[in-house]
């Protein structure tokens, strides 16, 4: 009985976050509160969601089956006081720490509680929900990142973790998983777990890959690239901008009956359907896109969906997404005119002025031509112009 009262007063330390996806960085802090702390417990809490992001994460499922990757890839799993608890997911809802503090303080009376996080959380750390009543509960392990030092705070104070941790943001990594790359930061163990259950895009990717030539998936993947970047100072969501990208072009190589049939029925009249099949037919693969969109991949955000139907033409009033989509196909890597960098250079200081010069370039490419261009194209150009000059 002794020894059980003993165990339970050693410390017990609470890792709460997204763990979408779960990566090196985390690992790294764990192994270091374990060796500096030997704590009776140490609990990875993945939350359901964060009330800081509108970000939809991973279903809890797979990022319990991605972290137990992780942690065997560390050599943790087989640790009898490293736990994955599903406490916060189980609540599906937004759970704030104070909440997971006194869920484990019931659990463990009498154990000194340690919350673990990086030095990049401190700064912030004020605007956290009821956030001292967090440090009644528990005293903070910081754990030293690039960028962001341990400050002493008399109102925030914490207990500095021996070491220097790598900055590897979730955020970052997901950007670079949606366009199919491998960061070193995530675990192979864990890439494997993604490739395997289609996450962070690979399904939509893997979908897009059988119907397109590799010069077109090469041309979608270097849209939804640009559009990542482009994306956060837009305050669009990445996994958006990227989806959007991904699939703009998804009906572009589709034979001329099935781009025909995806085009939907209740066809807008700004479309112009008659007009385009007489005079450029190659302009139906952007509605068909939205078409294939929803009847391939499960589509039915409309944001995207009116995204990959303007990509091609533009149209006034069009939303912020299909804003970004329309200058990222022509901006985009790999585009052999040379317009196409300078577009791409201006979207990342001005991107009205890169939409603008987008617009332009389209416009003066099909004037040239002698071909027809669309009037959604045209009042499009009207439109920036009376913006420009209000």
């Amino acid at each position: 009985m002794l020894e059980f009262m003993a165990a339970i007063k050693r410390p017990v330390i609470i890792y709460g976050g997204s763990f979408d996806p779960p990566h090196k960085g985390h690992m790294q802090l764990a192994a270091a509160a374990l060796r500096q702390l030997a704590p009776g417990a140490l609990y990875f809490v993945p939350g359901w969601r964060t009330p800081f992001k509108d970000l939809q994460p991973v279903p809890f499922g797979a990022r319990r089956a991605m972290l137990g990757q992780a942690l065997r890839a560390a050599g943790l799993d087989g640790r009898p006081e490293v736990k994955i608890s599903s406490f916060e997911a189980g609540r599906r809802r937004v759970v704030y720490t104070y909440e997971t503090l006194e869920h484990f303080g019931r659990r463990h009376p009498g154990a000194p509680l340690y919350f673990l996080l990086g030095s990049d959380c401190l700064d912030g750390f004020r605007n956290w929900r009821r956030w001292r009543a967090i440090l009644k509960k528990a005293s903070l392990l910081a754990g030293l990142r690039p960028g962001h030092a341990l400050r002493a705070s008399v109102e925030v104070p914490f207990v500095p973790l021996r070491g220097r941790f790598p900055r590897a943001a979730s955020s970052g990594l997901r950007s670079a998983l949606f366009l199919g790359k491998k960061p070193p930061a995530v675990p192979g163990a864990v890439l494997a777990v993604i490739e395997k259950k289609g996450l962070y895009l690979a399904r939509e990717r893997r979908l897009l890959e059988n119907i397109l030539s590799p010069g077109r998936f090469g041309h979608s993947l270097a849209v939804a690239g640009l559009a990542l970047e482009l994306a956060p100072g837009l305050g669009i969501p990445p996994q958006k901008a990227a989806l959007a990208g991904l699939l703009h072009d998804c009906a572009r190589e589709l034979q001329a009956a099935r781009v025909a049939r995806l085009v939907p029925e209740k066809r807008p009249a700004a479309m112009r359907y008659k007009e385009i099949l007489e005079k450029a037919p190659v302009l139906l693969h952007a509605w068909a896109g939205a078409g294939l969109a929803r009847e391939k991949f499960g589509i039915n955000d409309r944001e995207i969906l009116e995204a990959i139907s303007l990509h091609a033409t533009g149209a006034p009033g069009m939303g912020p997404l299909a804003a970004l989509i329309y200058v990222c196909d022509l901006a985009a890597e790999g585009r052999g005119f040379r317009e196409a960098a300078l577009v791409r250079r201006l979207a990342r200081l001005d991107f009205a002025a890169a939409l603008r010069a987008a617009n332009y370039v389209k416009l003066s490419y099909a004037f040239s031509g002698g071909g027809w261009v669309h009037p959604l194209s045209v009042s499009l150009w009207n439109s920036l112009q009376g913006k420009k000059k209000g």
